[in-house]
């Protein structure tokens, strides 16, 4: 039913929950004889959380994987935004300590409508309206998505002789998300699946026809060819992705507002000069002599991005003569 064969053979890990969609991804990769082990995070904000927890422990006992937990500090606001951020910021700790190659987290077809939809209400392009894909490609690793074909009433089918937990905060219709999905997007699934499926598809096609920027990489600079402005979101997007960051919609319309030289979220470097825009993590302030900041002019190096190529150079990571910032 579902195709595994990219994770044999490689070391795995499953972000868990507890739910129906991570619980049915761990006992079908149980019966597809793929090695993994479990990351779960307690919010410590619902009772039920504990059990989760405490469930996850049964399951690693039991089947004998390796089993992380992270009890997050409570999160005041914006909770789907923070939680998601404490959520990647742990797994991508655990993978780079332990050298995971792939994250399976168990988004499903429902979650991808869903996600259009909303994106659709806001006002999005091709590229941001499609959301996630099967197979991401990180900083060192790769997301894997195995049930991005699967809709949801499919994964509670395979759930059914197992136990699982139910967010009761899923059912409350004030956030447009549950909105979407108990008024639309559940019906529409149901009733249209392979319809919906097939249009994903040849959507994702259309993506890949139209953008298609070659990201250039200078120690840990990305950089990429400046063109239009949805393509350029797209490059943005993919290099941050593969930082770990997910870009907001706000996020992106404050990018082209600040015509693609910004700092983001006090760590990303987003900058541009005539022909390229680039994408870095942030260096702290430093005293750059008058001789660099001169040459630094000529070679078209964003202002922004001159503190981050002085440390390279003083630490002897890079040389003058790599740096080639302009359309040959």
């Amino acid at each position: 039913m579902i195709d595994f064969s990219d994770l044999k053979n490689h070391k795995n890990l499953l972000g868990f929950s507890g739910g129906a969609d991570s619980t049915a991804l761990f006992f079908l990769m149980l019966k597809a004889d793929i090695c993994f082990d479990m990351a779960i995070v307690d919010y410590q904000i619902r009772k039920q959380s504990y059990l989760e927890v405490l469930y996850a422990q049964e399951l690693a006992e039991k089947y004998n994987k390796k089993l992380y937990i992270y009890k997050s500090e409570k999160i005041i606001s914006d909770f789907e935004n923070h939680a998601r951020m404490v959520r990647y910021d742990f797994f991508e700790t655990l993978i780079k300590r332990y050298d995971y190659n792939h994250l399976i987290l168990g988004h499903h077809l429902n979650d991808r409508l869903e996600w259009f939809l909303m994106q659709m209400i806001k006002g999005s392009g091709l590229n941001t309206i499609l959301g996630f894909e099967r197979v991401e490609k990180r900083d060192g690793y790769k997301i894997i998505r195995p049930m991005l074909e699967l809709c949801k009433a499919e994964i509670l089918e395979i759930v059914k002789p197992y136990k699982f937990f139910e967010d009761s905060s899923n059912r409350d219709t004030k956030f447009l998300r549950n909105k979407i999905r108990h008024s639309y997007a559940n019906s529409l699934i149901n009733e249209n699946k392979q319809g919906i499926l097939n249009t994903f598809k040849y959507l994702q096609k259309e993506k890949n026809r139209i953008y298609h920027q070659e990201i250039l990489q200078l120690a840990d600079i990305f950089y990429f060819e400046k063109k239009q402005e949805l393509e350029n979101l797209h490059g943005i997007d993919v290099i941050l992705k593969q930082m770990g960051y997910v870009l907001s919609f706000k996020q992106r319309e404050e990018i082209v507002k600040q015509k693609y030289s910004l700092i983001l979220a006090k760590k990303y470097i987003i900058d541009c000069n005539v022909d390229f825009i680039f994408v870095s993590t942030q260096n702290e302030e430093c005293v750059m002599p008058k001789v660099f900041r001169d040459e630094a002019r000529r070679l078209l190096i964003p202002r922004r991005l001159r503190a981050k190529i002085f440390f390279l150079l003083k630490k002897g990571i890079l040389k003058k003569n790599q740096i080639i910032f302009k359309k040959s």
